[in-house]
Formats: structure tokens, sequence, C-alpha cells
């Protein structure tokens, strides 16, 4: 388990997913960002649900705004058979786990949902991992 706060964020450069061939500073460390994959990777390992990409979005993107939760939005492949009910229980499980008490916000697309909060969200997000495949 590890803890983080705030105040020791790291800015680290990846790429948007907005705009591919630019560079976004974000306000996470490196730590945190496995943090998250890890916690993705077991709470889908947990269900038995593959997913495709984890990106955050929202304050966290903007290196000029202060503290602020943490925006996730987990792409999963459609599959039929997806429970994001229990996915998204046992990803803030992990996700505590991994970064300690914090303010999380999780966007589950599931890929059969037409959300047009998603789209906007995906417009200004930064890709933080990708799955390796898309089979459970």
């Amino acid at each position: 388990m590890t803890s983080c706060s705030n105040s020791t964020d790291a800015l680290m450069p990846l790429t948007t997913t907005a705009m591919p061939n630019t560079i976004a500073t974000i306000r996470l460390t490196e730590e945190q960002q496995l943090g998250i994959r890890r916690a993705v990777e077991r709470a889908c390992q947990e269900t038995g649900t593959a997913w495709k990409r984890v990106m955050l979005f929202g304050s966290r993107v903007n290196p000029e705004q202060k503290g602020g939760d943490i925006d996730l939005l987990i792409e999963l492949p459609a599959e039929p058979s997806t429970d994001t009910y229990v996915l998204n229980r046992h990803l803030r499980i992990a996700l505590e786990d991994e970064l300690g008490e914090r303010k999380i916000d999780l966007v589950i697309d599931d890929g059969h949902t037409h959300n047009p909060f998603i789209t906007i969200a995906r417009q200004h997000a930064v890709t933080l991992a990708e799955a390796e495949h898309t089979s459970p």
C-alpha cells in the first residue's frame, strides 16, 4: 500500500489522446500512475473483466491548477457481460489500497453507452495505461 499526498505530486509529461502529437503535463507522480495501473489490473482480474485503456482527465491534466480530485476514465472492450457496478466497487477498493484515501471520480466506458460526457472527457484526457491485450 502506498499513500501519496497532493503536495508531493510531480509533473509528468505524457501524450494526450485528443492531440496525440502534443505533450501534456499532468499532476500525478510516477508512483501514483503505476498504482492506478496496478489497481485497474487487480480489479479487472478479480472481476474477470478485460480493460483497454486508463485515462486521466479534469484538473489533474492542467499544471496551472492546484489540488483537485483524480478523474479517471476506464475504457473497456464492448463485451455483453460486463458488470460495471461490480467493477466500480473493486476499482475503488484497489485504488484506495494503492493510493490511500483520496477523492477519485471513476467513469467507466463499457463500449455500449453513447454518453456525451465520456466523449468530452476523452477529448481532454491523457492516457495513463493501455492493456497489452484485451482478453481477461
